[in-house]
């Protein structure tokens, strides 16, 4: 039962990782790619490729992170006890999750503040995750 929701969990991180790059695909396009030169097209190509690909899973890795958390979450709480810190990383988790299915699937302003808080959880989540993996 331990290694099963070990697996769920780390399934989590790898969603939530796939669903975070996202962001960062897309900072270091805007920063960096879009200004590199003529010469560098190949190299640019590739990225974007790379980029499309993130963009299209963003959604689905979101998903998948979610709901492996909440198995993971079922099965420690069944195994072991209530994790704070867990379930502390589990609540903003699905906060981030449920404000992207807001945005997505209600609002789809994509310059709204919903998409700043879905953003500034979003990291604060990389700091739970870790403190809750080391603790």
């Amino acid at each position: 039962m331990r290694e099963m929701a070990g697996l769920f969990g780390w399934i989590g991180v790898f969603g939530y990782g796939v669903a975070l790059l996202n962001f960062f695909m897309k900072y270091i396009n805007r920063k960096y790619i879009n200004k590199l030169s003529k010469d560098k097209q190949a190299f640019v190509k590739v990225y974007r490729t790379i980029m499309k690909f993130i963009v299209k899973y963003h959604k689905i890795a979101g998903i998948i992170a979610s709901i492996s958390i909440v198995i993971h979450f079922y099965l420690m709480y069944n195994y072991r006890r209530l994790s704070i810190s867990g379930l502390i990383a589990a609540v903003v988790m699905w906060s981030v999750f449920t404000l992207g299915i807001y945005g997505f699937g209600i609002n789809k302003n994509m310059k709204g503040s919903w998409v700043k808080i879905h953003r500034i959880l979003s990291f604060i989540l990389i700091l739970l995750i870790g403190f809750h993996i080391m603790s």
